[in-house]
């Protein structure tokens, strides 16, 4: 037998609940214990114990990021998402620095997770981290040097500005 369509979304209601408060080790708990979980950096993740590891060690330092959702199909027994992953800073035309992403959930019988599938283009997020962080390094160093820091020069010879 396979869950109906709201009994899909009740299980989906809980895993979105735990999202929206940041609970990432507590996400574990919705997965079988022989669950699976796929992300294109990390791989494979299978057992539950090994997915609240991976949680809590790649959502460490993610603290001011954001993942609004953009859209959610429920089925009997699967949900589909697209989803942004949205860093905290602002690109200088005011734009998030941010990338998309599709999350596949499969739920058992008894409403557990079975597998979750995370799905997004490796390059795109690298792209924008890497545009993040020139960002939010040439803004520091173009600070110090219109602030005349005793650094300035070494500022300038690093980043060609001056």
């Amino acid at each position: 037998m396979t869950l109906s369509r709201e009994e899909t979304a009740t299980a989906y209601a809980r895993h979105q609940a735990l999202h929206e408060a940041r609970r990432w080790t507590d996400l574990a708990d919705l997965f079988r214990e022989d669950g699976t979980y796929e992300e294109p950096f990390f791989g494979l993740i299978e057992g539950r114990e090994g997915i609240r590891e991976f949680l809590r060690v790649s959502m460490r330092g993610l603290d001011e990021w954001v993942f609004p959702i953009q859209w959610v199909v429920v089925g009997e027994g699967r949900v589909v998402t697209q989803w942004f992953n949205r860093l905290p800073k602002l690109r200088r035309d005011g734009s998030p620095f941010q990338f998309t992403g599709i999350t596949n959930l499969l739920y058992d019988d008894d409403g557990m997770i079975v597998s979750q599938d995370d799905t997004y283009d490796r390059i795109a997020a690298a792209r924008v981290l890497s545009e993040a962080q020139s960002s939010v390094l040439e803004r520091f160093n173009g600070a110090m040097i219109r602030a005349g820091s005793p650094m300035v020069a070494l500022a300038k010879r690093m980043t060609g500005y001056g």
